[in-house]
């Protein structure tokens, strides 16, 4: 398994997790499932709710000319998500 760190901008502040995980796909959803309600302000249960199931369709764009770094950003109803994702190891 691989380590991802997830650096995720929302209404101001800035947000850093890792997940361990095969494929930045799979990441993506377990990261999601990750999130805690105090993590994150603003969020609530209603926006992870509503991020964990967005994130399901959402495909991330590779960086071009850097290795093992994506992007992606969600609007939900309580903002927009602008994250980035780096493969940091392997194990």
């Amino acid at each position: 398994m691989d380590i991802y760190t997830f650096i995720m901008e929302f209404r101001g502040g800035t947000y850093i997790s890792q997940v361990k995980e095969n494929d930045v796909n799979t990441a993506m959803i377990l990261w999601s499932k990750s999130l805690q309600l105090t993590q994150v302000k603003f969020l609530g249960r209603k926006g992870i709710l509503e991020l964990q199931d967005e994130i399901k369709s959402e495909s991330p764009t590779r960086i071009r000319d850097v290795d093992n770094v994506w992007c992606f950003c969600l609007r939900i109803k309580s903002g927009l998500l602008m994250v980035n994702v780096i493969k940091t190891a392997k194990e």
